[in-house]
């Protein structure tokens, strides 16, 4: 048969391979059982007896799903609440290269008042514009460049500024009052406004901060709802660069109080266990390899959504390519899903693994408790003129994640030695 296969033959052959994105999941891709977090969110903000202003922070690591339950309850409020909530989505990483959040954050808000079909909001629009208008109109004459400009040029656009500061000063002080005002119009026409804040912990420090302060100074209002996603870790972080110049001691214990004063229900989303990492993996439906060693993954995978579906995406395209590549039929399949875990989730041992594949054999001993860590003869009868590197490697790797003892606990790297470099080589080593 020529090389050049017919197109039609190669579609007929070509494996279905679906991939999982990091877009958060909808209710029919609600895998994780993030439905026992919404209803109760939702009771609590569209019971009228609970008390505003509410901020709900929820509290998760990166990929935990946070993006993933903000999204399912804005999509219930909408469903079943629709007419009663202005639905405010406000995400800072994208303006991160503002000086300040509060000027997109009430762009936020006026285009959700704007975007009403039925423009109910004009009014409050139309003030909000104005709002809007002066503080950009201060941002921007901030940042004039005045770079060959003539002095008579110069003094214009200084009374021009002056000017303009005062109103700004007049009109950033009296903004909290304002803003309150606009939230009491809204619920007189039988509205509550419900800020959604994500991907707050992409951001620097500082803004973190920043978007925090402007929530607690500005968002802090009657018939204001706020729900904003965090990481502990990365806000302890951003109170502790804004505070190191003052010298205190414990700067999580001020994150702490700072975020106190913010929140008043803290959420924080439970850890995945063994069995709702097995689910996801079966209701995923990305290939059989993952299903016939679930019970290897559901050991050896973190438990966090976003890490499990790369090592899902990586796994389905390692399966086909194996599929597709002659002289592969005799890999052990167990190896390879444990180092389709290995690359994803300790990217640097893997570095180090396809650089010295017998690492995977010494790491295998040492977790398997037939070598000693610290004992160099071992190494050396075992790896010879290898010794010396691969147990300093071992010994900077043994213990560094919690998952590497199950992965290498069962693995069978040693009986593979020979192989290893077509195993990593599969896996893009």
């Amino acid at each position: 048969m020529p090389e050049t296969m017919h197109p039609h033959c190669w579609r007929t052959r070509m494996p279905d391979i679906a991939m999982l994105s990091d877009a958060p999941a909808d209710w029919r891709g609600d895998l994780l059982q993030f439905r026992r977090y919404v209803d109760p969110l939702v009771s609590v903000i569209t019971n009228p007896r609970t008390q505003t202003p509410f901020t709900i922070g929820v509290y998760g690591t990166w990929g935990s799903g946070k993006s993933t339950l903000l999204g399912m309850v804005d999509q219930r409020l909408l469903d079943r609440h629709g007419e009663e909530f202005v639905r405010v989505h406000f995400n800072p990483w994208v303006h991160r290269r503002e000086s300040e959040m509060l000027l997109p954050l009430l762009n936020a808000l006026h285009n959700a008042l704007n975007q009403d079909p039925g423009h109910r909001f004009a009014d409050t629009v139309k003030r909000l514009g104005d709002i809007i208008l002066n503080l950009a109109a201060d941002e921007i004459l901030k940042r004039v460049n005045l770079g060959g400009a003539s002095v008579e040029k110069i003094g214009k656009l200084a009374q021009q500024y002056a000017e303009m500061r005062g109103q700004v000063d007049s009109q950033t002080g009296r903004l909290r009052g304002l803003l309150q005002k606009e939230a009491d119009r809204l619920a007189e026409k039988g509205r509550r406004i419900v800020f959604f804040i994500d991907d707050l912990d992409r951001c620097e420090p500082d803004q973190i901060i920043d978007v925090l302060e402007s929530i607690k100074l500005f968002l802090d209002l009657k018939n204001v709802f706020v729900l904003i996603a965090l990481s502990k870790e990365v806000v302890d972080r951003g109170v502790s660069v804004k505070y190191q110049p003052f010298g205190f001691p414990d700067h999580a214990a001020i994150a702490d109080d700072y975020l106190d004063k913010i929140i008043q229900l803290p959420l924080h989303l439970y850890p995945l266990g063994p069995a709702e990492v097995g689910g996801f993996i079966r209701g995923s439906l990305l290939g059989d390899l993952a299903v016939r060693h679930v019970a290897t993954l559901e050991s050896i995978v973190v438990p966090n959504p976003r890490k499990i579906k790369r090592v899902l995406n990586l796994l389905r395209v390692t399966e086909a390519i194996i599929e597709g590549t002659p002289g592969l039929d005799d890999l052990h399949m167990d190896l390879v899903v444990r180092l389709v875990v290995l690359r994803i989730q300790s990217p640097e041992l893997f570095t180090h693994v396809v650089r010295q594949p017998a690492l995977l054999v010494a790491l295998e001993l040492t977790y398997q408790d037939k070598l000693a860590v610290g004992t160099f003869q071992g190494f050396q009868v075992r790896f010879g003129a290898r010794a010396e590197e691969i147990q300093q490697l071992t010994s900077s790797h043994h213990g560094r994640h919690g998952f590497l003892a199950p992965l290498f606990g069962g693995s069978a790297f040693e009986a593979s030695e020979d192989r290893l470099p077509a195993y990593l080589t599969m896996i893009g080593g």
